[in-house]
């Protein structure tokens, strides 16, 4: 199943690498019919070999919490509600790719990497794939060669921005942005070779992030450094943490360098700008905010139930939301985004308690993932993501799932440790008692 799985990551790259957006039908593309198809497989493995639990228990309660009231809330608009231009067929597979293929693949890699062995390999499967994508996508701009639909923008605050493989410069910086912990922990737990590699593999990452001149990308890398270095405080050996620091600004000096001497420009003027003078970003998007705000006040109502699922397109507003929590509470209101944060806050209490127990490597990677995921819950603060999901929620299976070894391993050693001790003790008395007397005859036998 393992392999199975790390050919569906390396489609899903290739797929959004070259735009293969091919539909069988409505609502299912190739990408969705193999993904189907994998999950077919993971339940009929589990139907032979028999269930597997839901663990962990509250995340998968509010992950159905969510779907269930964002399908409830799409019925009614579709059924009652009926806005104008507003259509059932069309806004339920936008449920289907937004909300049921994100649970799909969560749940896919959750149950189908059975091993910590399993979940190990196939992260580095993720990080290869999207460093690979990263990589080609640097490779398109510096003019080394031309694969996929890598693009430079030419218009308005786009100007010289990348857009990667992940969609728009904001989603792929969100990803990159989101996997970043992940390199480091890759290349801290490695040793020699695989080391410089994985190193290298987050510079070359870190370097689209730059290159795509997204700054709310930046802002969720400082929010994820302090806030991530808040939570896990505990976790972390800060001796070992300053060596890190050291070791990751010999690797960002020259990445930095090398990219300024093309792309120097977007870093001083979005990055820059976003220190020396941050209201220019702010007044862009309370602009767009401020309608949105004025009409859920209008209906005070919807503040709490939202407008229905996908109803923000047929409002008549201009511009997207470029906030993933606005856009949830208007259309799910304060019951959808409290379910949605409530899935993020169960992601990171799990993976921080199971870190407190595990063994040193894979204690780095749940750290790393608590890291990532402030991050990526900070980046889409200030834009709207739609293909960098599927990769984000491979992770968070993943994750999930070493989390969840680490844990049952750490229960199993403290029972066999509360079972053993009294053992020991009475070890010999016990084994007095326990040896029959044989008679001699017996015993020359």
């Amino acid at each position: 199943m393992r392999y199975l799985l790390a050919v569906l990551i390396i489609f899903l790259t290739i797929a959004d690498m070259f735009g293969w957006t091919a539909s069988l039908a409505p609502g299912l593309s190739i990408k969705n019919a193999i993904l189907y198809l994998i999950m077919l497989a993971l339940a009929t493995r589990f139907a032979v070999r028999g269930g597997a639990r839901l663990e962990p228990l509250q995340l998968h309660l509010w992950f159905g919490a969510l779907i269930a009231y964002a399908t409830l809330s799409w019925l009614v608009t579709g059924l009652l509600v009926r806005y104008q231009s507003y259509t059932l067929l069309a806004s339920g597979i936008d449920l289907k790719a937004s909300l049921l293929d994100n649970a799909l693949v969560f749940a896919l890699y959750l149950y189908g990497a059975r091993t910590l062995a399993d979940a190990k390999f196939l992260l580095k499967c993720v990080l290869l794939a999207v460093t690979a994508a990263n990589a080609i996508a640097i490779g398109n701009v510096a003019g080394l060669f031309h694969i996929g639909l890598t693009t430079v923008g030419t218009e308005g605050n786009l100007t010289g921005r990348v857009f990667g493989a992940f969609g728009h410069a904001n989603e792929t910086a969100a990803l990159t942005v989101c996997l970043l912990p992940a390199y480091v922990a890759a290349a801290v737990s490695s040793r020699g070779v695989a080391r410089l590699f994985w190193a290298l593999a987050g510079a070359v990452s870190g370097i689209l992030m730059i290159m795509c001149g997204s700054r709310g990308a930046f802002v969720a890398l400082t929010v994820a450094a302090i806030f991530g270095s808040w939570i896990c405080r505990s976790l972390i050996s800060w001796r070992r943490a300053a060596t890190l620091v050291l070791i990751l600004m010999a690797v960002a000096v020259p990445a930095l360098s090398l990219v300024s001497i093309k792309f120097g420009g977007i870093l001083t003027e979005r990055v820059t700008e976003l220190i020396v003078n941050p209201g220019t970003s702010s007044e862009e998007r309370t602009y767009i905010w401020g309608p949105i705000f004025d009409k859920m006040i209008a209906a005070p109502v919807t503040l709490i139930t939202g407008f229905g699922w996908d109803s923000y397109d047929v409002m008549g507003f201009f511009f997207a939301t470029h906030n993933h929590y606005l856009l949830l509470w208007f259309e799910l209101g304060i019951i959808g985004l409290v379910c949605y944060l409530m899935v993020i806050r169960q992601l990171v209490i799990t993976a921080h308690r199971a870190a407190g127990t595990a063994a040193d490597e894979t204690a780095r990677d749940l750290i790393a993932f608590i890291y990532g995921i402030i991050a990526i819950s900070g980046a889409i603060f200030f834009t709207l993501i739609f293909k960098p999901w599927l990769y984000v929620w491979i992770y968070c299976g993943l994750t999930m799932r070493m989390a969840m070894i680490a844990m049952q391993t750490a229960q199993l050693r403290a029972r066999d440790e509360q079972r053993g001790a009294p053992a020991i003790d009475s070890l010999p008395a016990v084994a007095h008692r326990a040896r029959p007397h044989r008679p001699a005859t017996q015993r020359k036998r």
